[in-house]
């Protein structure tokens, strides 16, 4: 009986510790609490200023999910996005981190400062010819400090001046030696592309700059040139020019062509004689040529370009000193802006919507493109003697 009482107690034990053991194995195979997430990030520029992008980097951990208020407004979601703003100041950006252990939320403070002021994205080239050394004259810092410098020296009295933005190049129209001459806005790497030519006035290339036009006051006649081997070709001679207006009433003495442009294989040219003016069109390759505007319609004129953002023509009225605008078919005559004396010289820049001209006075000038707030950037008073004019972007 003694031992039977004792083996009881020995199972009873035995199966306590069993059911202590098993208990603790258990206890520990649970699985760990899911842990919770935690919300941070960094964004870049450190600095920023208005409309300039911003990069949010959540650098948040245990998170799947993310949601972003910029404190403008403006919301995103995902572990990384990009914001800017239209104003500047503080601005309180929210990120809220979510995971299976919950949401966390941080806050940081973006500063947004206004942007440095900024000259505008053009330089201004325009011949001068004042006294014995005839040079082209540059003008920048336009909307900030403006400073007019002598960009180079040209090689003779410059009466028009031509811009190749595609390849970077300056063309102007040597009167004393009868030729055009190509440079780098600098000066540099000068070449004389054309020669021969009684009086050169207007230039123009072709879209892949393969031709040259020239507007030949002295001969009456619009020229081409190989830019490859510089041959010349006349494309029309004041005998194809008096047969366009046979039927007219007066017939010119002769035609004195000025101001040149060239768009979609077409050239659109000035004359200013008596009885010639005052915008012409022929196509580029000598085949047609008409008068789209006479003396009574639009006076006469030395210059005239091509506005590609409103597809026009812009051209100089110097009998009433007026820009005027008007349709490639010469419809829609418009008055732009007016000016002071002839013009022989008109840009535009399109970023700043401004348009930019050279008179005969010596003054430069420039105004919206609408012929408000004009803005003298070089004064008669100094006495220069201009002539043409090109806008050259910076960037």
């Amino acid at each position: 009986m003694k031992n039977l009482l004792k083996y009881s107690k020995l199972w009873a034990l035995f199966i306590g510790l069993s059911i202590l053991f098993f208990t603790s194995c258990d206890e520990g195979e649970e699985d760990e609490p899911t842990p919770e997430p935690t919300a941070s990030f960094t964004f870049s520029p450190d600095a920023p200023e208005v409309g300039q992008e911003i990069t949010f980097t959540s650098t948040s951990e245990n998170a799947t999910s993310f949601s972003w208020s910029f404190g403008d407004g403006g919301t995103a979601t995902g572990e990384n996005t990009t914001h800017s703003y239209e104003s500047a100041g503080e601005f309180t950006v929210t990120l809220v981190a979510s995971g299976e252990g919950g949401n966390l939320t941080v806050e940081e403070t973006v500063t947004v400062a206004e942007p440095e002021p900024q000259a505008d994205p053009v330089q201004v080239y325009f011949a001068d010819n004042t006294g014995d050394v005839f040079t082209m004259q540059k003008i920048s810092g336009l909307g900030l400090e403006t400073t007019v410098e002598t960009a180079f020296e040209t090689t003779g009295y410059t009466i028009q001046v031509f811009y190749d933005e595609n390849n970077d190049k300056i063309y102007y129209s040597d009167d004393d030696n009868g030729q055009v001459v190509r440079v780098n806005p600098d000066g540099s790497g000068e070449e004389i592309v054309a020669e021969g030519i009684a009086g050169p006035r207007g230039l123009a290339v072709n879209d892949d700059a393969t031709k040259l036009f020239v507007a030949d006051r002295g001969a009456d006649e619009i020229l081409s040139f190989d830019l490859s081997t510089g041959e010349k070709t006349v494309l029309y001679d004041s005998a194809d020019l008096a047969n366009a207006i046979v039927d007219a009433e007066f017939q010119p003495a002769a035609f004195l062509p000025e101001g040149l442009t060239f768009h979609n294989g077409e050239l659109f040219f000035t004359c200013v004689d008596f009885d010639a003016e005052t915008l012409w069109k022929a196509t580029a390759d000598g085949a047609s040529v008409s008068r789209l505007l006479d003396y009574g319609e639009a006076g006469f004129g030395y210059a005239v370009i091509v506005d590609t953002e409103n597809d026009v023509l812009i051209f100089d009225d110097a009998d009433t000193n007026n820009l005027l605008a008007v349709n490639y078919d010469g419809s829609g005559i418009e008055e732009v802006v007016a000016t002071d004396d002839y013009t022989y010289g008109i840009g535009i820049d399109y970023v700043t919507s401004k348009i930019y001209w050279s008179t005969r006075d010596g003054s430069v000038k420039r105004a919206n493109r609408d012929g408000s707030e004009v803005e003298t950037l070089v004064s008669a008073d100094e006495g220069r003697v201009n002539r043409g004019l090109v806008i050259v972007p910076t960037n």
